[in-house]
């Protein structure tokens, strides 16, 4: 029983390290462009994207007002020079002596040595959450794009589908067509075949409807139309194949 409590004491920090979030991985950097399509996307979301831009700006801001607030103390330094008559042309002055050119002082105040630091500690705390927002702005838009391609994704092998069936129901309704020219069904079966063909192209444009908003609510992510981003034909040709398996 020591010896298994010894060796959790042991695991435990590499399970803690293995469990930590690289904000690299969720959103993987602009200069690894060997991704692929759906990682693109992630990438162009949170490059383009106004949320993502202002998260990071405002750890910029941060950061400014963590260096401001360090060096605050520098405001209690200061000089002043003086000019007038005596310091302009001191020879021709005796008081000029007592007159100097330039002025140095340090403002010594006991409330700065408590302030001081803590301003400092808080703008430091501002930045480490302005850190955190960023990563869970990046968090939030892997989660978001990759959710919408996967309904993209979705809605591409449902009009796949939906092609098929209604391509099925319109040889049917040619079929029923003609037997209706030979006598072979009545008029009322003829047009509830055509009903149905109806029905299977309304449930297509439908689809494509779906797959069109899709389309639209990545691009907005994105900022970049999807038949402009590299690797877009080969998505669809992929996913070509895997409706033709599914079906």
């Amino acid at each position: 029983m020591k010896i298994f409590t010894i060796f959790l004491f042991t695991l435990a920090p590499l399970i803690i390290t293995a469990q930590t979030v690289d904000y690299n991985k969720v959103i993987i950097p602009d200069r690894i462009t060997n991704v692929t399509f759906d990682e693109r996307l992630v990438q162009l979301a949170w490059r383009n994207h106004p949320s993502a831009k202002i998260a990071q700006q405002n750890v910029e801001i941060a950061q400014t007002e963590r260096a401001m607030a360090k060096w605050s103390w520098l405001d209690n330094i200061y000089g002043v020079g003086n000019l007038n008559e005596f310091t302009v042309a001191p020879a021709s002055h005796e008081r000029s002596i007592y007159y100097p050119r330039y002025n140095f002082g340090v403002r010594v105040s006991l409330g700065d040595f408590v302030q001081m630091p803590k301003k400092t500690k808080l703008a430091t705390y501002r930045m480490v959450n302005a850190t955190h927002v960023v990563n869970g702005q990046k968090l939030s838009t892997r989660e978001e794009v990759l959710q919408s391609v996967e309904r993209l994704k979705m809605n591409y092998k449902i009009i796949k589908l939906r092609q098929f069936v209604k391509e099925e129901y319109y040889q049917m309704y040619k079929e029923a067509e003609k037997k209706f020219q030979t006598n072979e069904i009545n008029l009322e079966r003829l047009r509830a075949s055509l009903q149905v063909y109806y029905s299977r192209s309304e449930d297509l444009i439908q689809a494509q409807s779906e797959f069109n908003q899709e389309k639209l609510n990545l691009e907005a992510f994105t900022g970049v139309k999807l038949e402009e981003i590299e690797g877009y034909q080969e998505f669809l040709a992929k996913l070509d194949e895997e409706a033709k398996q599914d079906f």
